[in-house]
């Protein structure tokens, strides 16, 4: 339909075939751009998996050797705290305890807690 003068007059049958043309131009560009953009972005319309729930499994062999990995990343730290108190110019336990140095506090915060994050990363 289209407007002429403000009254409503059917559209002409030529007019209504380019009209029809056009929705279907349209919508084929719609679904082209559907089916390329997820392409290009290495998505694909694969149909949705059910999760897999896996319980864990608490046995005593598991257990053991959690305790055993947690007290070897212990002894790391420390053995890794204690290098590094060799390395530094300065005593990091006096700087700590009788200065209540606040830098240094967080500087070992700092490397204790990186040495944490690559052990647990070596030990996993």
């Amino acid at each position: 339909m289209s407007l002429r003068s403000g009254m409503r007059v059917e559209a002409r049958p030529a007019e209504r075939v380019m009209m029809e043309r056009w929705r279907m131009r349209w919508l084929e560009v719609g679904l082209l751009i559907g089916w390329v953009i997820p392409a290009f972005a290495g998505e694909g319309t694969i149909s949705p998996m059910e999760p897999r729930i896996m319980p864990p499994a608490l046995s005593w062999p598991n257990i053991v050797s959690s305790i055993v990995y947690g007290l070897l990343g212990l002894i790391l730290l420390l053995i890794a705290y204690y290098v590094y108190e060799i390395i530094t110019p300065f005593s990091v336990k006096e700087e700590l305890t009788t200065h209540r140095n606040m830098a240094v506090g967080i500087v070992v915060a700092a490397f204790i807690l990186g040495m944490a994050i690559v052990i647990a990363a070596a030990i996993i």
